[in-house]
């Protein structure tokens, strides 16, 4: 059975009429409200004086007045405009959707209205998961914070992404390239970067626990504090990386290039380490 709230905001999303009463009936309280407040200033309320009823029926009779329409009027003209504010947003997120599902079938790779809409999407906090956009050209797009948990992004441009505190668990970046981007914080537990370029990528703080970082290039890349524990960065090129207080612990660095790269208070327990051997 359906809450009385669920009920009334079905009715506002549905019914003109029943948002335009509630304009009215808002703007009238409101109306109401001000004029009492001004009467009691002037003292000049009949509060008191006479009987309830007739002194409440007296306020509001003469708060329909020439000269309180035109106020009265905007006041409508404004709630109502707030009520539909949802139905606004609404529809702003179904054409972001439009631009974004048009680019995909047409298989363009470079559309910034398609950057635009994803970005407007995130700012009003709409869950980007699941979305499929191998190949897109997403260079420098802002999407701090977004939830992309499972997407699809092999082989897509990031260069230079923001994506900082993003959700990215479990999503598909294999040979993607993130030069030069922001995933500072990021989730990306069990995400699959076979491949991937992050040459100078900042994952300071990154949660890499689990993933896929074969073949991975994060030459001179920012993994200070990152967790990655049990990650796969077999031949992965870390050369001048710098993993600061990095948690490596039961990671397999086979075949892996650690040259210049700064290993200082790293965890690296149970690290299957380039050698092949086990660190204790």
């Amino acid at each position: 059975m359906l809450s009385i709230q669920t009920q009334l905001l079905q009715l506002l999303d549905r019914s003109l009429p029943f948002r335009l009463i509630i304009a009215l009936v808002v703007g009238f309280l409101a109306l109401f409200l001000v004029q009492e407040i001004e009467s009691i200033h002037r003292e000049t309320a009949c509060w008191g004086k006479v009987p309830f009823l007739v002194c409440l029926l007296d306020e509001g009779v003469n708060l329909i007045a020439v000269e309180n329409v035109e106020g009265f009027s905007i006041l409508v003209v404004a709630i109502t405009y707030l009520i539909e504010s949802r139905d606004r947003r609404k529809k702003k997120h179904y054409e972001a959707w439009q631009v974004v599902d048009n680019a995909a079938a047409a298989k363009v790779p470079t559309s910034n209205a398609r950057i635009k809409a994803l970005e407007d999407l995130n700012e009003d906090g709409v869950s980007l998961q699941a979305i499929d956009m191998p190949g897109a050209d997403l260079r420098r797009i802002q999407l701090a914070g977004a939830d992309l948990r499972e997407a699809t992004l092999s082989a897509t441009d990031l260069r230079e992404a923001n994506l900082r505190g993003a959700n990215l668990a479990l999503v598909n970046l294999e040979g993607a390239n993130l030069r030069g981007s922001d995933l500072s914080y990021t989730n990306l537990a069990k995400a699959h970067l076979k491949g991937a370029d992050l040459t100078k990528a900042v994952l300071y703080g990154t949660n890499l626990a689990c993933a896929d970082l074969s073949r991975t290039i994060l030459e001179q890349a920012d993994l200070r504090k990152a967790m990655l524990v049990e990650a796969n960065l077999a031949a992965a090129n870390l050369r001048s990386a710098n993993l600061q207080q990095a948690n490596l612990t039961d990671a397999r660095l086979k075949e892996s290039d650690f040259r210049t790269a700064d290993l200082k208070d790293a965890k690296l327990t149970g690290a299957i380490m380039p050698s092949g051997t086990i660190h204790q």
